[in-house]
């Protein structure tokens, strides 16, 4: 089938929906809200993808409910699969074997219908121990970058970075695996900056003057609240949008989920109703949208409404 790169120009391309924190309401995945304070900022929390050695159907039926609902992309469960983050959970041993039993996984289910995305996070390292660890943050994301394209991914996902700093030298791994890289940053509390201070804007054109395919955001914020931000990023960069939004609901205070006090174990009273993610698929051709998937609390029927919208608007 084509590639990434092709099937953006070619329309929007239909991304998958949010992995970890479905798969914890399904009982495979531990969200770490017994052990550690969740939503701090400080890195905490657990949601690692372990599933895939230890209950590998649970995961490939998650991918199956995605690919039957439209998705052009299935993500490699590999989110927070770095070394470093899988060391505090304890299964930094089993990090080769994660990697590469996710991306053989979604491979499988994929088949010849859609293309699979190596997912590379953030590592937590930041918030945890400052930017002077920024260096082995770099050698924990090219090592991971390294598995995933000797998986065989099709590209990468970047995403849920917080901090610039981080994606810069996410986007830099990448360029050198030779990896084409869908480069996503998350916004709290707010969505005017990221983390280390960068606006919206600034975040797209760096993004993508190191290469990113496209551009974007993902995570924390619903569809109708990230718009505002991808709107800023839309006219600072020159290539196409990605967004990923959440299906929570957010405040005018606190406009990202997890510094909410719903995150993680009660977020069922924040979830939005799939229509607007409908409603986000009508506008993102307008929107200059060109890769339109889901984050957290983003099942399959959302996925699904998200197809219906934006079959809806190339019909009209």
């Amino acid at each position: 089938m084509k590639s990434i790169v092709e099937l953006l120009r070619s329309g929007v391309v239909l991304g998958d929906g949010g992995y970890l924190i479905e798969l914890e309401r399904r009982g495979y995945v531990d969200s770490g809200s017994g052990r550690e304070k969740v939503g701090t900022g400080r890195g905490s929390g657990q949601f690692t993808p372990e599933i895939a050695i230890e209950n590998p159907e649970a995961l490939r039926e998650l991918h199956r409910e995605f690919l039957h609902a439209g998705s052009q992309v299935l993500q490699a469960l590999t989110f927070f699969g770095t070394r470093e983050k899988l060391n505090r959970a304890g299964y930094g041993s089993d990090m080769e074997r994660i990697n590469a039993a996710a991306v053989k996984l979604a491979k499988e289910v994929a088949g010849e219908r859609a293309l699979v995305a190596g997912s590379v996070s953030r590592t937590q390292l930041i918030e945890r121990e400052g930017m002077e660890s920024l260096g082995k943050a770099a050698d924990h994301i090219a090592e991971q970058i390294r598995l995933l394209k000797d998986a065989g991914v099709d590209f990468l996902i970047l995403e849920t970075f917080f901090h610039l700093a981080e994606m810069k030298v996410a986007l830099e791994a990448a360029a050198k695996s030779g990896l084409p890289a869908v480069a996503t940053m998350s916004f709290r509390p707010l969505i005017a900056q990221c983390t280390d201070g960068h606006t919206p804007a600034e975040c797209a054109r760096v993004m993508a003057d190191l290469g990113a395919v496209a551009v974007g955001a993902n995570c924390e914020q619903d569809p109708r609240r990230m718009r505002q931000l991808l709107r800023e990023m839309r006219a600072a960069s020159p290539v196409p949008l990605a967004a990923q939004p959440a299906a929570f609901h957010t405040t005018e205070e606190c406009h990202s989920f997890t510094r909410l006090p719903a995150f993680p174990d009660s977020l069922e009273t924040i979830q939005i109703a799939r229509t607007e993610f409908a409603e986000f698929g009508r506008t993102a051709r307008a929107e200059g949208i060109a890769y339109a998937g889901g984050c957290c609390g983003c099942n399959a029927a959302y996925i699904k409404a998200l197809a219906r919208g934006v079959g809806e608007a190339v019909a009209k």
